[in-house]
């Protein structure tokens, strides 16, 4: 049973140690952007173990064209960071010196939390300087260029690019993992570079198939995407890798494969390799990961909310168009309705005049033919006005209102983040 579903079996003691001995540490990009969250002593002590290990540490070439695609962006967000906690911290400070609003606050104590909010800010905003010339002069960058040197993967030539373009399509549509979740992403595009953003997990997945196929060695895969097509995911709790991407890897590479979040990597780096490390830097590394999920929710909703408006504006449009329509439908129906019961009068009257002459010849009976099809016009203009009310109806009820559309988003939003 086992080795035909392999990704639902742990590893015993003896096989995982093996495993930790032997194989390659491949590491996602994020895993590289994240080292700009941490502080500098949690970034330290990282690389200092990555350094340990360094013989067998691998980036795949589309990691790394991510990670620095990425890099100045989060730099750019980091900086922010700073400068919304600064903020903060000031407008604490300046809610305390009005002493009006709090005469309750000992002089002596409000004078050290003055002390410390000062010190506080000049601190942050020192680090702030350090992290925003990272944008030209980057330490990070040359730390894990020069940890990763001669451990990088070759770029994939364009036709096989469009190979696995073509097979991420079909993969995409039937949710095999990797990758699925970022079929929305430029959608419908032609530009190639876009194509593989779209399909960069799959073209990464079959990366880390091929080192390990090349190389005759199992991957232990570090990486922070939290996205359901990397991982099992059972009540918000995270079980492990996709079943699917274990067997895969099995079936293809016949060695070896885990992949784990960072917090995990370091707690069992502390059993496996030998090397110490503190909870509190584990700890850090899991708030970096949750205040990630935070902030992908917030984008995700304000993402949400002006597609919502956008998308309420253009059924506003159509709605105004649709009741103007029906107005003047309405009117023109109404109009000949008018027109034809005026006629009916008319034939009425002149039906009366032939009975009472006994008027009934040829020309009579081309008087009822006339009379009949107006009733039928007549009869057909009362169902067309009251199907046009009928389809109106039914159209203004089609529109839901825009807190319905952000729950049902944020709904799947809230299964992928989980």
């Amino acid at each position: 049973m086992k080795h035909l579903f392999p990704g639902h079996f742990k590893d015993n003691e003896t096989d995982l140690k093996r495993a930790w001995k032997n194989s390659l540490f491949v590491f996602d990009a994020n895993i590289l952007l994240n080292l700009y969250r941490y502080s500098d002593e949690t970034r330290k002590e990282f690389l200092r173990i990555l350094d340990k290990i360094k013989d067998r540490v691998w980036l795949p070439n589309r990691a790394v064209e991510e990670y620095l695609s990425s890099r100045v962006d989060v730099i750019t967000k980091q900086e922010k960071a700073y400068n919304d906690t600064i903020a903060s911290i000031e407008g604490l400070k300046s809610n305390l010196d009005n002493t009006r609003q709090h005469p309750f606050v000992n002089s002596q104590v409000k004078k050290a939390a003055d002390a410390a909010f000062d010190s506080l800010c000049e601190d942050l905003k020192k680090n702030k300087e350090v992290h925003t010339s990272r944008i030209f002069n980057d330490t990070i960058q040359e730390e894990i260029a020069q940890l990763f040197e001669k451990n990088v993967g070759e770029p994939y030539e364009k036709d096989r690019l469009e190979k696995i373009i073509t097979e991420g399509e079909q993969r995409y549509k039937e949710k095999i993992p990797p990758g699925y979740k970022d079929a929305s992403k430029f959608d419908g595009s032609e530009v190639f570079t876009e194509k593989c953003k779209k399909y960069g997990d799959l073209i990464l997945w079959m990366q880390v198939i091929d080192k390990a196929i090349s190389s005759k060695k199992g991957i232990i895969l570090i990486t922070d995407d939290k996205k359901e097509d990397w991982w099992l995911k059972s009540s918000g709790k995270t079980i492990g890798g996709q079943p699917e991407l274990i067997k895969e890897f099995k079936d293809k590479a016949n060695k070896p494969f885990h992949m784990y979040q960072a917090d995990l990597f370091l707690k069992l780096a502390t059993a496996n390799l030998g090397e110490k490390v503190s909870e509190e830097m584990v700890e850090e590394i899991r708030e970096v990961r949750r205040r990630d999920i935070l902030e992908s929710r917030r984008v995700k909703e304000t993402q949400i909310k002006n597609d919502d408006e956008t998308m309420l504006i253009e059924a506003y449009k159509r709605r105004r168009h649709k009741e103007r329509d029906y107005v003047k439908q309405k009117a023109n129906l109404l109009m000949k309705l008018k027109g034809l019961e005026n006629d009916l009068a008319f034939f009425n009257k002149k039906k009366s005049l032939f009975i009472e002459n006994m008027n009934l010849n040829e020309e009579a009976n081309l008087f009822n033919d006339e009379y009949e099809n107006l009733m039928k016009q007549y009869e057909d203009t009362k169902k067309s006005l009251s199907n046009l009310r009928i389809d109106y109806n039914r159209y203004r009820h089609m529109i839901k209102p825009v807190e319905w559309f952000q729950k049902q988003k944020l709904k799947s939003y809230d299964e992928e983040d989980d």
